[in-house]
């Protein structure tokens, strides 16, 4: 936990220009707005914890999950021939009561210092992630792959020092971008591709020191930037969480 918070508080100077502490303490702002929450499960034939990811399949079968181990030796079990030859709708689920077992522990290659999360590998230093693949120091994350250092985002590939970015490709210190591609140093964005150092720019593509799609030159976007930054932080730190986001700014 000690590395994740550390590359947490990283990822937040990076993008405010400060440090936050405390990454629990911003988990519920975090995950909220796509699958999350990964859920403790008890194995039906043991006491051992599983780690269920959100997805409906497994909601369903939480009453026969068992862990990965359990799930190697359960397999060894089968129905006699006699069994077999009995086997109806009705009472199939007596008859597989010892085998309709499953595990969500999707485990792939070496990982290090990873912790209480679902569906993973190889990674390192990750944490409450679901299905996150050739990951480093990523938190609250769902379906990344080669992601390193991002908190909060959803569905992303090749995506670096970011925060709450969904649906993207080949982020670079982002925050509340979505459905973009190829952007870095940039906020608020949605559907948009080449952005660098880009604010609230929308259904666009390379542009450099831009607000609102127009592009307003270094000075006047660095000036602008720090106030709303200063803005981000202050809320960030005092109610762990963000009125705004990319998907609800229009709809205030």
């Amino acid at each position: 936990m000690r590395e994740i918070e550390k590359l947490f508080q990283t990822t937040a100077l990076l993008l405010f220009g400060k440090k936050l502490d405390g990454l629990d303490s911003y988990g519920d702002w975090l995950r909220s707005g796509f699958p999350s929450g990964i859920r403790l499960i008890k194995s039906v034939k043991s006491n051992k914890l599983v780690c269920v990811p959100p997805v409906y399949f497994f909601k369903l079968m939480e009453n026969n999950m068992v862990t990965l181990d359990e799930s190697l030796e359960l397999g060894r079990l089968k129905l006699t021939e006699e069994q077999v030859c009995n086997l109806t709708l009705e009472n199939a689920s007596q008859l597989l009561s010892d085998i309709k077992t499953t595990t969500c522990e999707i485990i792939y290659g070496q990982n290090l210092g990873t912790e209480e999360c679902a569906g993973y590998g190889p990674t390192q230093h990750c944490y409450r992630s679901v299905f996150n693949w050739f990951a480093k120091h990523n938190g609250y994350a769902f379906m990344a792959r080669t992601c390193e250092s991002i908190f909060g985002c959803s569905n992303v590939l090749d995506c670096q020092f970011s925060m709450r970015c969904f649906n993207s490709a080949k982020l670079v210190r982002c925050f509340e971008v979505a459905d973009s591609n190829n952007c870095k140093d940039s906020y608020f964005c949605y559907n948009s591709e080449n952005l660098d150092n880009c604010m609230f720019c929308f259904n666009t593509k390379s542009k450099r020191y831009a607000i609102a799609n127009v592009e307003v030159g270094k000075e006047k976007y660095l000036e602008i930037k720090a106030k709303v930054i200063a803005q981000l932080f202050s809320e960030l730190e005092k109610t762990k969480k963000l009125k705004y986001g990319i998907f609800n700014l229009a709809s205030f």
